[in-house]
């Protein structure tokens, strides 16, 4: 790859392709390829972004071109079958989450690619969200001395972007598919691994069929309880408390930390608007959200260069992973769930 541009090959040209791909653009790399299911998306995806070629079918974008990195971003039920079909010609690719409908279609993807040396990333960008960035380096400072709990607030799917995405209207446990790995993969990243999970649904809208919020309790390998919250409103967005005091991240994406030795409140929002996205994306998902794409995927870039495993890699959303089908058991069947017996197939 020395001496010449990154190139990716797209495979899925959706609602989010459609952001993903120019964030690629933004960076300097090639976009040299689109596939599609409907081949008409696919079409217009490259007349938009300016992709030079489309194909009627995947097999023959890992039988003619000539790239770097395969881009998943298709449906769920697609992922599987193409992350194994880029091990099978050597390709490295990131994908987008979930990384799979079912824990064990999670580690075969895992597994295949392993086996065959290749390199594979999951496309988890929430961790890179400016305001979490903030936490979590506000967190490693060691400013709160030992962790005692902590409550942390992502949206989950209300009806406008229901009615962006209309495939979530009609998805079982739905704000764990869609949000879960986001919120367990950023406590995961903040906290450390769980010894349980208990999850409990909500379903806001009468005429929506779906569990579309979720409360969940992960008691952690550290010793204290982190609540998971997927819900439409919120009072603040993360509440931490420690032997030495206390961190708030508020509605407005103020961290306020409160301490024995420090006082402080920081502004987070760092972004600015990105051309690329139209007006009423922006408003509906935030500024923040657009802002991790790239982020995410220069640090995706990054590790693929230097031939290191990525952040995100296929082996660590895999715990990920574990903790939202964990939390799915747990809302069919009442109780709390352990990591073990989710390991161990109970």
């Amino acid at each position: 790859m020395s001496g010449r541009k990154l190139r990716v090959a797209v495979f899925g040209c959706g609602y989010w392709a459609n952001f993903q791909i120019p964030a690629w653009q933004s960076l300097g790399v090639e976009v040299v390829a689109a596939w599609n299911r409907t081949n008409a998306r696919a079409e217009a995806a490259a007349r938009r972004w300016g992709i030079p070629r489309v194909y009627t079918t995947p097999e023959e974008v890992f039988e003619r071109e000539d790239f770097d990195i395969a881009d998943i971003i298709a449906d769920v039920d697609a992922h599987e079958p193409l992350v194994r079909m880029a091990a099978r010609h050597g390709r490295a690719v990131i994908c987008q989450k979930p990384m799979a409908g079912t824990l064990d279609g999670c580690r075969r993807m895992v597994q295949t690619c392993q086996e065959a040396g290749v390199w594979v990333a999951i496309h988890e960008n929430f961790r890179y969200q400016p305001h979490l960035v903030a936490v979590q380096k506000a967190l490693e400072s060691g400013v709160l001395g030992r962790l005692s709990r902590a409550h942390l607030t992502l949206k989950s799917p209300d009806r406008a972007i229901m009615e962006k995405q209309p495939a979530l209207a009609q998805m079982d446990h739905m704000s764990l598919r869609d949000m879960g790995p986001h919120i367990f993969d950023v406590a995961r990243r903040w906290f450390g691994e769980a010894r349980s999970v208990y999850s409990l649904p909500i379903q806001s809208y009468s005429d929506i069929p779906v569990q579309d919020s979720a409360l969940t309790i992960l008691e952690m390998e550290a010793g204290f309880p982190v609540q998971c919250d997927l819900v439409h409103n919120w009072q603040y967005r993360l509440f931490a408390e420690g032997e030495k005091g206390t961190m708030v991240l508020d509605r407005d994406l103020i961290l306020h930390i409160d301490t024995n030795d420090l006082r402080q409140s920081i502004d987070t929002k760092t972004w600015h608007k990105l051309d690329y996205i139209p007006d009423d994306d922006w408003q509906i998902h935030g500024g923040h959200v657009f802002a991790s794409i790239p982020a995410c995927l220069t640090d995706l870039i990054d590790a693929f260069r230097r031939g290191v495993p990525a952040p995100t890699s296929g082996e660590d959303n895999l715990k990920t992973m574990l903790l939202v089908f964990a939390a799915m058991r747990s809302w069919d069947e009442g109780r709390a769930i352990t990591c073990t017996e989710m390991e161990r197939g109970l």
